[in-house]
Protein backbone atom coordinates (compact mmCIF):
# COMPACT_ATOMS: atom_id res chain seq x y z
CA UNK A 1 0.00 0.00 0.00
CA UNK A 2 1.64 3.59 -1.27
CA UNK A 3 2.07 6.43 1.21
CA UNK A 4 0.55 9.11 -0.40
CA UNK A 5 3.07 12.96 0.14
CA UNK A 6 1.14 14.02 2.98
CA UNK A 7 0.86 10.40 4.76
CA UNK A 8 2.99 9.55 8.07
CA UNK A 9 6.21 8.01 7.82
CA UNK A 10 9.48 7.93 10.32
CA UNK A 11 11.85 7.41 8.47
CA UNK A 12 13.87 8.11 5.05
CA UNK A 13 15.87 5.58 3.71
CA UNK A 14 18.03 4.91 0.88
CA UNK A 15 16.01 3.00 -1.88
CA UNK A 16 18.99 1.06 -2.71
CA UNK A 17 20.77 -1.25 0.00
CA UNK A 18 24.16 -0.75 -2.00
CA UNK A 19 23.93 2.82 -1.37
CA UNK A 20 24.62 2.48 1.95
CA UNK A 21 28.29 1.24 1.91
CA UNK A 22 29.13 4.63 0.62
CA UNK A 23 30.00 8.09 1.79
CA UNK A 24 29.55 10.88 -0.42
CA UNK A 25 32.30 14.19 -0.67
CA UNK A 26 30.13 16.88 -2.41
CA UNK A 27 33.32 19.19 -3.18
CA UNK A 28 32.85 22.79 -4.60
CA UNK A 29 36.18 22.95 -6.35
CA UNK A 30 36.58 26.42 -7.47
CA UNK A 31 33.93 28.79 -8.64
CA UNK A 32 35.47 29.43 -12.15
CA UNK A 33 32.97 28.72 -15.08
CA UNK A 34 32.61 29.76 -18.45
CA UNK A 35 28.63 29.64 -18.11
CA UNK A 36 26.93 32.79 -16.91
CA UNK A 37 23.49 31.92 -16.32
CA UNK A 38 20.66 34.00 -14.88
CA UNK A 39 19.18 31.95 -12.74
CA UNK A 40 22.83 30.72 -11.16
CA UNK A 41 24.45 33.16 -8.06
CA UNK A 42 27.50 34.90 -9.22
CA UNK A 43 29.06 33.06 -6.18
CA UNK A 44 29.29 30.26 -8.50
CA UNK A 45 30.60 31.42 -11.47
CA UNK A 46 32.90 34.81 -11.29
CA UNK A 47 35.70 32.97 -10.22
CA UNK A 48 36.59 34.80 -6.58
CA UNK A 49 37.59 32.15 -5.53
CA UNK A 50 40.96 30.26 -7.66
CA UNK A 51 41.54 26.44 -7.35
CA UNK A 52 43.39 24.93 -4.76
CA UNK A 53 46.75 23.32 -5.41
CA UNK A 54 46.82 19.59 -6.47
CA UNK A 55 48.77 18.75 -2.91
CA UNK A 56 45.86 20.54 -0.92
CA UNK A 57 43.42 18.15 -2.36
CA UNK A 58 45.38 15.08 -2.30
CA UNK A 59 46.59 15.33 1.31
CA UNK A 60 42.46 15.73 2.49
CA UNK A 61 41.43 13.05 -0.11
CA UNK A 62 44.01 10.59 2.68
CA UNK A 63 42.59 11.63 5.55
CA UNK A 64 38.71 11.97 4.44
CA UNK A 65 39.43 7.79 3.32
CA UNK A 66 41.43 7.54 6.52
CA UNK A 67 38.13 8.59 8.48
CA UNK A 68 35.57 6.35 6.51
CA UNK A 69 37.18 2.91 6.09
CA UNK A 70 36.23 0.55 5.58
CA UNK A 71 33.51 2.49 4.08
CA UNK A 72 34.45 3.51 0.27
CA UNK A 73 34.16 7.28 -0.51
CA UNK A 74 33.21 8.37 -3.64
CA UNK A 75 34.46 12.17 -4.28
CA UNK A 76 31.82 14.37 -7.01
CA UNK A 77 33.49 17.44 -8.01
CA UNK A 78 31.29 20.52 -8.35
CA UNK A 79 31.86 24.24 -8.94
CA UNK A 80 31.94 26.27 -11.05
CA UNK A 81 33.12 24.19 -14.22
CA UNK A 82 35.79 21.73 -12.50
CA UNK A 83 36.70 20.30 -16.07
CA UNK A 84 38.74 23.90 -16.65
CA UNK A 85 40.81 22.98 -13.24
CA UNK A 86 44.56 22.13 -15.03
CA UNK A 87 44.83 19.22 -12.51
CA UNK A 88 41.63 17.99 -12.83
CA UNK A 89 42.61 14.85 -14.32
CA UNK A 90 45.87 14.06 -12.50
CA UNK A 91 42.96 14.36 -9.16
CA UNK A 92 40.83 11.93 -10.87
CA UNK A 93 43.86 9.22 -11.84
CA UNK A 94 44.74 9.58 -7.83
CA UNK A 95 41.67 9.16 -6.89
CA UNK A 96 41.72 5.94 -9.22
CA UNK A 97 44.81 4.52 -8.22
CA UNK A 98 43.94 4.44 -4.43
CA UNK A 99 40.66 2.67 -5.01
CA UNK A 100 37.88 4.24 -4.87
CA UNK A 101 35.68 6.48 -7.03
CA UNK A 102 35.01 9.80 -8.47
CA UNK A 103 32.09 11.95 -10.37
CA UNK A 104 31.97 15.17 -11.07
CA UNK A 105 28.89 17.44 -12.15
CA UNK A 106 29.73 19.66 -15.78
CA UNK A 107 27.81 21.63 -18.20
CA UNK A 108 29.79 19.35 -21.05
CA UNK A 109 31.05 22.43 -22.83
CA UNK A 110 34.82 20.58 -23.21
CA UNK A 111 35.44 19.80 -26.73
CA UNK A 112 35.17 16.54 -27.76
CA UNK A 113 38.55 15.97 -28.02
CA UNK A 114 39.11 16.51 -24.69
CA UNK A 115 35.97 14.06 -23.63
CA UNK A 116 37.41 11.22 -26.04
CA UNK A 117 40.83 11.59 -24.17
CA UNK A 118 40.11 11.34 -20.78
CA UNK A 119 36.14 9.14 -20.81
CA UNK A 120 37.74 6.13 -19.25
CA UNK A 121 39.25 7.95 -15.94
CA UNK A 122 36.34 8.64 -14.31
CA UNK A 123 33.03 6.20 -12.62
CA UNK A 124 30.31 8.80 -12.81
CA UNK A 125 29.44 12.02 -13.98
CA UNK A 126 26.43 14.24 -14.07
CA UNK A 127 25.83 16.45 -17.03
CA UNK A 128 23.64 19.62 -16.98
CA UNK A 129 22.00 20.72 -19.34
CA UNK A 130 21.79 24.59 -19.25
CA UNK A 131 19.43 26.22 -22.39
CA UNK A 132 20.53 29.76 -21.88
CA UNK A 133 24.54 28.41 -23.12
CA UNK A 134 24.26 25.14 -23.88
CA UNK A 135 24.57 23.63 -27.57
CA UNK A 136 22.23 20.62 -27.86
CA UNK A 137 24.05 19.02 -30.39
CA UNK A 138 27.30 19.07 -28.96
CA UNK A 139 25.66 17.99 -25.35
CA UNK A 140 24.21 15.49 -26.54
CA UNK A 141 27.65 14.18 -28.51
CA UNK A 142 29.05 14.11 -25.01
CA UNK A 143 26.63 12.18 -23.33
CA UNK A 144 26.56 9.40 -25.88
CA UNK A 145 30.39 9.42 -25.48
CA UNK A 146 30.67 9.13 -21.93
CA UNK A 147 26.94 6.68 -21.59
CA UNK A 148 29.40 4.32 -23.02
CA UNK A 149 32.03 3.98 -20.52
CA UNK A 150 30.55 4.91 -16.78
CA UNK A 151 27.71 6.07 -15.25
CA UNK A 152 25.91 8.72 -16.95
CA UNK A 153 23.50 11.03 -15.33
CA UNK A 154 21.59 14.14 -17.23
CA UNK A 155 20.60 17.14 -15.75
CA UNK A 156 17.99 19.29 -18.11
CA UNK A 157 17.36 22.38 -16.42
CA UNK A 158 14.01 22.74 -17.14
CA UNK A 159 13.99 26.80 -18.01
CA UNK A 160 10.64 28.00 -17.42
CA UNK A 161 11.12 31.10 -20.52
CA UNK A 162 8.43 29.96 -22.99
CA UNK A 163 11.10 30.41 -25.95
CA UNK A 164 13.71 27.74 -23.82
CA UNK A 165 11.29 25.28 -22.58
CA UNK A 166 10.93 23.88 -25.89
CA UNK A 167 14.64 23.32 -26.01
CA UNK A 168 14.74 21.65 -22.88
CA UNK A 169 12.02 19.36 -23.78
CA UNK A 170 13.22 18.27 -27.06
CA UNK A 171 16.87 17.69 -25.47
CA UNK A 172 15.29 15.83 -22.56
CA UNK A 173 12.71 13.41 -25.05
CA UNK A 174 16.26 12.96 -27.39
CA UNK A 175 18.58 11.87 -24.19
CA UNK A 176 15.98 9.25 -23.49
CA UNK A 177 17.19 7.21 -26.62
CA UNK A 178 20.96 7.36 -25.37
CA UNK A 179 21.28 3.74 -23.85
CA UNK A 180 22.27 3.31 -20.10
CA UNK A 181 21.84 6.49 -18.75
CA UNK A 182 19.56 8.38 -15.82
CA UNK A 183 17.70 11.61 -16.50
CA UNK A 184 16.05 14.27 -14.00
CA UNK A 185 14.30 17.16 -15.13
CA UNK A 186 15.15 19.66 -12.62
CA UNK A 187 13.19 23.03 -12.03
CA UNK A 188 14.94 25.75 -11.09
CA UNK A 189 14.82 27.90 -7.67
CA UNK A 190 15.00 31.00 -7.25
CA UNK A 191 18.51 32.05 -5.62
CA UNK A 192 19.02 28.05 -4.27
CA UNK A 193 15.93 29.15 -1.72
CA UNK A 194 12.93 28.16 -1.39
CA UNK A 195 10.77 29.07 -4.36
CA UNK A 196 10.53 27.92 -7.98
CA UNK A 197 10.71 30.15 -10.92
CA UNK A 198 7.44 31.62 -12.68
CA UNK A 199 6.50 28.22 -14.10
CA UNK A 200 3.40 27.64 -15.21
CA UNK A 201 0.78 25.10 -13.98
CA UNK A 202 1.38 23.17 -17.36
CA UNK A 203 5.34 23.21 -16.89
CA UNK A 204 4.95 22.14 -13.77
CA UNK A 205 2.72 19.14 -13.94
CA UNK A 206 5.15 17.97 -17.25
CA UNK A 207 8.37 18.54 -14.98
CA UNK A 208 6.39 16.14 -12.57
CA UNK A 209 4.58 13.45 -14.26
CA UNK A 210 7.24 13.55 -17.05
CA UNK A 211 9.92 12.05 -14.47
CA UNK A 212 7.67 8.56 -14.27
CA UNK A 213 7.43 8.54 -18.39
CA UNK A 214 10.96 9.11 -19.02
CA UNK A 215 12.31 6.83 -16.52
CA UNK A 216 9.97 4.10 -17.94
CA UNK A 217 12.31 4.52 -20.66
CA UNK A 218 15.35 4.36 -19.36
CA UNK A 219 17.00 0.84 -19.43
CA UNK A 220 20.31 0.56 -17.99
CA UNK A 221 22.98 -1.80 -20.81
CA UNK A 222 25.70 -2.34 -17.37
CA UNK A 223 25.23 -3.18 -14.23
CA UNK A 224 25.92 0.05 -12.35
CA UNK A 225 24.97 -2.01 -8.68
CA UNK A 226 28.44 -1.72 -7.40
CA UNK A 227 29.01 1.84 -7.79
CA UNK A 228 25.37 3.30 -7.00
CA UNK A 229 26.18 6.02 -4.56
CA UNK A 230 23.06 7.67 -4.58
CA UNK A 231 19.82 7.28 -5.71
CA UNK A 232 15.86 7.89 -4.80
CA UNK A 233 14.64 7.56 -1.15
CA UNK A 234 11.94 5.52 0.03
CA UNK A 235 9.34 7.03 2.86
CA UNK A 236 8.55 4.49 5.31
CA UNK A 237 6.05 3.68 8.39
CA UNK A 238 8.50 1.11 10.35
CA UNK A 239 4.94 1.08 12.51
CA UNK A 240 2.21 -0.08 9.71
CA UNK A 241 5.32 -1.45 7.40
CA UNK A 242 4.27 0.99 4.79
CA UNK A 243 7.26 1.92 1.98
CA UNK A 244 6.79 4.58 -1.24
CA UNK A 245 9.69 5.51 -3.23
CA UNK A 246 10.51 9.00 -4.44
CA UNK A 247 12.92 11.14 -5.98
CA UNK A 248 14.60 14.12 -4.49
CA UNK A 249 12.94 16.83 -7.05
CA UNK A 250 9.78 15.59 -6.38
CA UNK A 251 9.58 16.63 -2.35
CA UNK A 252 10.45 20.34 -3.92
CA UNK A 253 7.90 19.95 -6.22
CA UNK A 254 5.52 18.56 -4.05
CA UNK A 255 6.56 21.10 -1.09
CA UNK A 256 7.07 18.36 1.07
CA UNK A 257 10.65 19.01 1.73
CA UNK A 258 10.43 19.58 5.78
CA UNK A 259 11.96 17.48 8.29
CA UNK A 260 12.72 20.19 11.05
CA UNK A 261 12.86 18.19 14.42
CA UNK A 262 14.12 14.81 12.47
CA UNK A 263 18.02 13.19 12.88
CA UNK A 264 19.70 13.60 9.61
CA UNK A 265 22.69 11.41 8.51
CA UNK A 266 24.70 14.34 7.15
CA UNK A 267 28.24 13.85 8.36
CA UNK A 268 27.86 10.91 8.70
CA UNK A 269 26.74 9.40 5.38
CA UNK A 270 27.80 12.36 3.17
CA UNK A 271 30.18 15.72 3.79
CA UNK A 272 30.11 18.85 1.55
CA UNK A 273 32.93 21.17 0.80
CA UNK A 274 32.66 24.90 0.42
CA UNK A 275 35.25 27.01 -2.26
CA UNK A 276 37.11 28.28 0.68
CA UNK A 277 37.89 24.58 1.86
CA UNK A 278 35.33 24.80 4.32
CA UNK A 279 33.70 21.11 5.71
CA UNK A 280 30.01 20.88 6.74
CA UNK A 281 27.79 17.86 7.15
CA UNK A 282 25.38 19.31 4.13
CA UNK A 283 24.62 22.25 1.47
CA UNK A 284 22.22 23.08 4.44
CA UNK A 285 24.86 24.27 6.88
CA UNK A 286 23.28 22.66 9.91
CA UNK A 287 25.86 22.16 12.73
CA UNK A 288 28.11 24.81 11.26
CA UNK A 289 31.60 23.97 10.07
CA UNK A 290 33.74 21.23 11.26
CA UNK A 291 37.07 21.79 9.69
CA UNK A 292 38.97 23.01 6.50
CA UNK A 293 40.99 20.78 4.35
CA UNK A 294 43.90 22.97 3.99
CA UNK A 295 44.29 21.69 8.06
CA UNK A 296 43.26 17.79 8.29
CA UNK A 297 44.71 17.13 11.47
CA UNK A 298 42.12 19.62 12.91
CA UNK A 299 38.95 18.45 11.42
CA UNK A 300 36.54 17.19 13.88
CA UNK A 301 34.60 14.73 12.52
CA UNK A 302 31.14 13.78 12.92
CA UNK A 303 29.99 11.14 15.16
CA UNK A 304 26.21 11.12 15.51
CA UNK A 305 23.25 11.77 13.21
CA UNK A 306 22.58 16.18 13.63
CA UNK A 307 18.93 17.45 14.66
CA UNK A 308 17.71 19.43 11.73
CA UNK A 309 16.44 22.97 12.64
CA UNK A 310 15.65 24.22 9.28
CA UNK A 311 12.32 24.84 7.39
CA UNK A 312 13.16 23.60 4.17
CA UNK A 313 15.56 20.55 2.79
CA UNK A 314 15.96 22.74 -1.00
CA UNK A 315 19.21 20.61 -2.06
CA UNK A 316 18.75 17.44 -3.62
CA UNK A 317 22.18 16.40 -2.23
CA UNK A 318 21.16 17.03 1.04
CA UNK A 319 17.85 15.50 0.53
CA UNK A 320 19.34 12.26 -0.44
CA UNK A 321 20.32 11.48 2.95
CA UNK A 322 19.15 8.94 5.79
CA UNK A 323 16.60 10.88 8.01
CA UNK A 324 14.93 9.80 11.07
CA UNK A 325 11.84 10.97 12.95
CA UNK A 326 12.46 10.97 16.74
CA UNK A 327 10.08 8.33 18.20
CA UNK A 328 8.40 10.58 20.20
CA UNK A 329 7.93 12.75 17.99
CA UNK A 330 5.94 9.91 15.77
CA UNK A 331 4.00 8.91 18.50
CA UNK A 332 2.55 12.20 18.90
CA UNK A 333 1.86 12.50 15.11
CA UNK A 334 -0.14 9.09 15.78
CA UNK A 335 -2.22 10.14 18.41
CA UNK A 336 -3.18 13.50 16.29
CA UNK A 337 -4.06 11.10 13.45
CA UNK A 338 -6.61 8.62 15.59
Amino acid sequence: MPLGPQKFYNRLDHHHEVAKDWVVVNWNLGNMCNFKCSYCPSILNDGSFGWNDFEVIRDFIDACVEHYHPKRVYFEFTGGEVTLWRDFVKCAEYIKGIGHDIGFISNASRTIRWWEKNKEKFDHVCLSFHAEHSDPEHFLKVVEIMSKVCRTHVNVMMHYDPTLWPVCQDVAERVISIADISLALQPLIIDFGEELYNYTDEQIKYIDDQWHLLGSKIEHTRDHSKNLYRGSMDMIDDVNGLRQNSAAHRFINDKTNNWKGWDCWAGLEQIVIDFDGSIMRGWCRVGGHFGNIKRPDMIRWPEKPIRCNKSMCHCNFDIMTKKVLPKERYEVIEDDDE
